[in-house]
């Protein structure tokens, strides 16, 4: 040891000697680093990783050896013979990297190590080939031969350390080992060296200074290791944010899952309680239906004998108070009528058993005949009705009952919600292809808001205004479902205060040529 010592004190330029061992150092450190990356990657990128750490690794120490040797007998000029330089560089690296694909394939990393070794081993000595100088070299057995044990031993504790440890701690010794490998080799194979002046040697000096060349050498390999270093440190973190992508993705992909086994879970549900609903609807409609029927056999005896009592057909009642009670209870009996049959029409429609018979029905005539029937209820509140129709109206294919019913809801409401001395507008003309009837009022008029409510089954608007009219809630959601039914729609515009405007429209297919000669009737 102490003979190494000397070769690198007394025959070496130890500026360029710590120059060898940092570069030994980093390029080192930089291909255990390299060597980690490939491990911790996947297939295809360990693939290139493990060359890369191979090339970073012999360029350290192809560059170790060729500084330290132009850092040998400083005084002395030194050339080198370009074949076997050439040689000694793409063994280095060739070596590594085919040891460094043992360690990351092969288990015990050692074995890898051991070829990385014959790496350093085979670039020294090949390198030392090289070697031009006007002295002969002869060497010493005993120090080649430990020189060599050294490096493959070294090498290969390095990585099998490295292998062992693990993470940071087994990257830090990896690095170490393998830079003593290569030192150790070196100084060693220096020092088997023994060098005898010979002027008779024919010999060219170089043109270029050892420490220029050396820091050539030295920054080349730096950059080398460098961009090594960066590429992992780059990949690597290219590598964390894939994975925390990854990651992100699969969380998002079960929460997706969680949703779907939810949804599902929740459209079971739906569908069940859809289906509680639909067989309550239909236990409802059947309930109303029979009920309706129920009650009108005893209602039209009701009717049946309160007009006969109204018109005395067996003889006077006596009393004049008897004859009000039996009108009174004709009309309510009426009214309770006209109920049932509301209630019939829409359980029909809900069982899509409501039929229309369509037939030609002229509207001037339905809406006459509907004002006729109003006529003596609108003269007791002094309400002036005001009619127009258009001259080309035509003939409509409709049910002519339905759309009579529709318009005496429509005037019903009009006279019922009009104070006395009001305006009732009632037209009917072409516009745009449609049929349109509108009816309007100067009445006490629905809030914009309130137009859905008065639009729902037993739909009460609750106003105090409101709550002075009776009504059932029946009249104008029917007469919106005989009207879609037509294919048709019925449309309420309100203000409260000013009145009430009802549209109706009929679609083109229901507008038939007026007939010519038709006749007109008048209130």
């Amino acid at each position: 040891m102490l003979t190494v010592y000397n070769c690198i004190t007394l025959e070496h330029d130890l500026r360029l000697v710590a120059l060898a061992g940092f570069i030994c150092l980093f390029a080192s450190f930089s291909a255990m680093n390299l060597l980690a990356r490939a491990r911790e990657g996947a297939s295809w990128r360990s693939t290139l990783w493990i060359p890369a750490s191979g090339a970073v690794a012999g360029c350290g120490i192809w560059a170790t050896h060729f500084i330290g040797i132009l850092a040998f007998r400083p005084g002395e000029d030194v050339t080198y013979a370009a074949g076997a330089t050439v040689i000694s560089f793409f063994l280095s690296i060739t070596l590594s990297i085919a040891g460094l694909f043992l360690v990351a394939r092969v288990k015990p990393a050692g074995i890898g190590g051991a070829v990385v070794g014959l790496a350093i081993v085979a670039m020294h000595y090949v390198g030392m080939s090289a070697l031009t100088v006007q002295e002969h070299l002869t060497w010493d057995r005993d120090y080649v031969f430990a020189s060599v044990v050294m490096g493959i031993v070294f090498s290969t504790m390095a990585f099998q350390l490295k292998a062992a440890l693990g993470g940071v701690r087994g990257r830090i010794a990896g690095t170490g080992f393998l830079s003593l490998a290569i030192c150790a080799l070196h100084f060693t194979g220096m020092t088997a060296a023994t060098v005898t002046f010979d002027p008779a040697i024919e010999f060219t000096r170089p043109t270029v200074q050892p420490l220029v060349l050396s820091i050539a050498i030295a920054t080349i390999t730096v950059f080398i290791g460098a961009f090594g270093f960066l590429g992992s440190a780059i990949d690597r973190h290219l590598a964390s944010r894939s994975a925390q992508e990854a990651k992100r993705l699969r969380a998002h992909v079960m929460e997706l899952e969680e949703t779907k086994r939810k949804l599902e879970a929740t459209s079971e549900d739906l569908m069940v309680a859809l289906k509680s609903v639909a067989s309550a609807d239909q236990a409802k409609a059947q309930f109303l239906a029979t009920m309706s029927h129920e009650l009108r056999t005893p209602l039209n005896a009701i009717l049946g004998f309160s007009e006969i009592m109204k018109s005395e057909t067996f003889g006077p009642l006596g009393n004049e108070r008897y004859l009000e009670y039996s009108d009174d209870i004709y009309k309510s009996g009426q009214h309770l009528l006209s109920l049932i049959n509301d209630v019939l029409d829409f359980t029909r429609a809900d069982a899509g058993k409501l039929q229309l018979h369509d037939e030609e029905v002229d509207i001037e005539d339905v809406i006459y005949s509907a004002i006729r029937m109003l006529k003596q209820q609108a003269d007791t509140h002094a309400l002036k009705l005001h009619i127009d129709i258009a001259a080309d109206m035509p003939a409509l294919l409709a049910d002519h009952r339905r759309i009579r019913q529709v318009l005496l809801n429509l005037l019903s409401n009009a006279v019922k919600f009009t104070p006395d001395g009001g305006d009732i507008h009632i037209s009917a003309a072409v516009e745009n292809g449609t049929a349109k009837i509108r009816v309007r009022d100067t009445g006490i008029g629905i809030a914009k808001e309130d137009i859905p409510v008065a639009l729902e089954r037993f739909g009460q608007i609750d106003s105090d205004i409101a709550r002075k009219y009776e009504g059932t809630g029946l009249g104008l959601p029917l007469s919106k479902c005989l009207m879609e039914g037509h294919g048709g729609t019925l449309e309420i515009e309100s203000e409260p205060g000013h009145g009430t405007t009802v549209t109706l429209t009929f679609p083109p297919e229901r507008l038939r040529p007026p007939s010519e000669g038709e006749n007109r009737f008048t209130a």
